[in-house]
């Protein structure tokens, strides 16, 4: 008979633990080696979808990858992460030898894919960059490094860099993808240092919450760096951009510091035939100069500096609160702060559309100590501009108490651009958009307009800004203007008339010398936004924006003019030193003031404080009622009336009838219907009270009818 001997517990137990440490030995191995030496080792391989990938498990993988490509000629080999990268034991420090840049010249252009596979590299020291050249079939993806001492991931990148992450605090980094990006660059998030130090090429669906940092020297694998500060810090996606910038954002973790800098919020510069389109930027900026020297600012929430034919369109910059201390004369700008559109003999100046900026200034200390006398300009979209057509824009600018400009500087302010200059009759424009400011400064030496503080070569077409709280007894529509400008519908209107129905009618329509362009929609209780920008509800919660944050309630409205009457639209303004007044005789001027400083004369002149009531109720949009309480004229020959408000028309019946639209209630106007897309598919004039239309095409349509717009349906 055989004895069967069984194994302990114990021994069991002994053989099972020796199985999971030879397990976990294996694994962190992989995962946690000892600090790179510097050596190379072939990893293996493997085909995913057909194509060859070195899998990378090691710093030693990596190098013998680097060489191959470098050394060997293979630039189209491709490779793929199989774990996290670790070039030292500690993941707090950072490897001492440097690791060779992956296409490390001209001769040597890498073009093949690199897919970090979502893993990251830990520790990684290069003298340049990762990559340095690449080819247009050059493609980095899911790729990441912490605690990497490298200048930037691609030195000169001409393919697609996509769905990346940098993380890599505590690091020395010009930027964060690309020093020099040619291709694309798209669907990626840089927490330190932006997006690329410049860009030639595309740049779409990327977001940043990290600054450009600085550096000395433009050898692609032998970079050196002046010490990052805060002063090197001047935008949030790019430095320089002559390429395309979509569908991106910059919002900063913490306050933005600029020592004696320009600051853009998505770009530095914005070059000749460039474009950043879609663009978000949310932040608080400092702008500061501790020296005694006097220096230009430019600061602009989407770019500091625009050149020739330069688009900026449908961007949104809000600036929580801008600080600029010690700076000696400069622009400012919510969008732009100077676009230049003029370059080399061109007349192609730059265009600002569909833009949205909300700017508070708390604090704008400008000391000046010399003879000479700087000028500061402020505007709600830009600074100042030569050749640039501004179009279907707005902006909401606070000026606060902490604005000290000294005697010696001049500061303008307007809530659209502080000063716009052509190079000839008309290719500089202003239209179809309206500003708010809000300010209680006031001084000699500073100068308040609703639309431009100064305009040549200029056109000004259906621009607005709110009366009521527009304070300045110097405000005025238009501040200056030559005789090679013009304006029509340049009107000031009070907050109650600018949150109506009626208002959206005169932006889209041109106060009806226009086709209805559908561009602008009405908001109940807000000031209107673009169609484009979604719901009003989407909009104004989005950007933690509501009516409450609008110029002042529509319930109680104060309108001060100091130096323009206020007539109804059957009066007459006659002044004998100025003999062209800018207004509109086609439409009522009771809630409105067209005031210019070329129209103030020294034998006639008005001041009028009126207080306007209306309801805040929900209904207030359809039905306003304006009570004048006082009104009081200064002249020994002329006198201001009192304020009569425009009637808002009532809603209009529809029905559906198949193809058929019924509308019933109707008072005259015209009725526009447009398409999903905005296009307008039909327009007629209301000849009775009630009228039919019927359409080809099934779909969702708007009917509009005197301001007022209805969704219809048609199966």
């Amino acid at each position: 008979m055989t004895t069967q001997t069984r194994p302990s517990c114990f021994r069991r137990f002994s053989a099972f633990k020796a199985i999971i440490l030879c397990l976990l030995a294996g694994l962190f191995s992989t995962a946690f080696a000892e600090d790179w030496d510097g050596s190379t080792s072939k990893p293996s391989s493997k085909t995913v979808d057909g194509v060859e990938y070195y899998v990378i498990t090691s710093p030693s993988e990596l190098a013998w990858f680097a060489y191959q490509v470098n050394e060997k000629g293979e630039n189209k080999i491709n490779a793929i992460l199989g774990n996290d990268i670790h070039f030292m034991d500690d993941d707090s420090l950072t490897s001492k030898i440097s690791l060779s840049t992956i296409g490390i010249s001209n001769t040597n252009v890498y073009d093949g894919i690199f897919d970090g596979a979502g893993y990251t590299i830990y520790g990684l020291y290069s003298k340049g960059a990762i990559f340095g050249y690449t080819g247009e079939n050059f493609v980095l993806k899911n790729f990441s490094v912490k605690k990497s001492d490298i200048v930037t991931w691609v030195a000169r990148n001409y393919g697609t860099i996509e769905k990346c992450n940098e993380n890599n605090d505590g690091a020395k980094q010009i930027a964060g993808f690309a020093y020099l990006n040619y291709g694309i660059i798209k669907n990626s998030f840089a927490k330190n240092f932006g997006i690329a130090y410049t860009n030639r090429g595309l740049i779409e669906k990327c977001n940043s919450s990290g600054l450009l940092g600085a550096y000395y020297s433009s050898d692609y694998t032998n970079i050196g760096f002046n010490e990052i500060k805060k002063g090197s810090n001047r935008a949030g996606i790019v430095s320089d951009n002559y390429g395309t910038i979509k569908n991106s954002s910059f919002k900063p973790a913490d306050i933005v510091i600029v020592d004696k800098g320009y600051f853009g919020g998505i770009a530095l510069y914005t070059g000749k035939n460039s474009t950043i389109e879609n663009c978000l930027f949310r932040g608080a900026v400092e702008i500061k100069n501790t020296s005694s020297n006097s220096f230009q600012v430019s600061v602009g929430g989407i770019t500091a500096r625009a050149s020739e034919n330069a688009k900026i369109i449908n961007n949104i910059a809000i600036i929580d609160t801008l600080v600029v201390k010690g700076t000696s004369y400069g622009y400012v700008g919510g969008i732009v702060g100077h676009m230049n559109g003029y370059t080399s003999g061109s007349t192609e100046g730059g265009i600002i559309s569909g833009s949205y900026a909300n700017m508070r200034i708390d604090s704008l200390v400008f000391p000046n100590n010399s003879e000479t006398y700087y000028s500061i300009y402020v505007g709600g979209i830009v600074g100042s501009a030569y050749l640039c057509d501004l179009n279907n824009s707005r902006s909401n600018l606070t000026i606060g108490k902490g604005v000290n400009i000294g005697s010696k500087n001049f500061l303008y302010v307007s809530p659209l651009v502080a000063s716009i200059q052509g190079e000839s009759y008309g290719n500089s424009r202003i239209n179809s958009s309206y500003g708010i400011l809000k300010t209680v400064k006031n001084a000699k030496n500073h100068m308040y307009s609703g639309v431009t503080c100064e305009a040549s070569y200029s056109r000004l077409n259906n621009v607005y800004y709110d009366i009521t709280v527009s304070t300045p007894d110097t405000m005025h529509a238009v501040g200056k203007l030559d005789g090679n400008s013009t304006q029509t519908n340049i009107l000031g209107k009070t907050t109650a008339v600018m949150q109506s129905p009626a208002f959206v009618e005169t932006l889209n329509t041109n106060a009806g010398l226009d086709d209805d362009s559908g561009i602008w929609q009405y908001c109940e209780g807000n000031y209107p936004i673009l169609v484009s920008e979604g719901t009003c509800e989407e909009f104004y919660s989005k950007y933690g924006l509501s009516s409450s944050s609008s110029a002042e309630s529509s319930s109680s409205a104060t309108v001060e003019s100091s130096s323009s009457y206020v007539e109804s639209s059957s009066s007459e303004i006659e002044s004998s030193s100025s003999s062209e007044i800018a207004s509109n005789s086609s439409s009522s001027l009771g809630d409105e003031v067209s005031s210019s400083s070329m129209i103030a004369s020294s034998s006639s002149g008005a001041e009028s404080s009126s207080s306007a009531k209306s309801s805040s109720s929900a209904k207030s949009s359809s039905s306003s009622k304006a009570n004048s309480s006082s009104s009081k004229a200064k002249s020994s020959s002329s006198k201001g009336t009192d304020i009569v408000w425009n009637t808002v028309q009532p809603m209009f019946n529809l029905s559906v009838n198949g193809m058929t639209l019924t509308l019933s209630n109707t008072q005259g106007g015209v009725v526009r219907i447009f398409d999903a897309l905005g296009h307008m598919v039909a327009a007629k004039p209301i000849a009775s009270a009630t009228m039919s239309i019927t359409l080809q095409t099934p779909g969702n349509y708007i009917v509009r009818v005197n301001g007022i717009s209805r969704s219809v349906t048609l199966k």
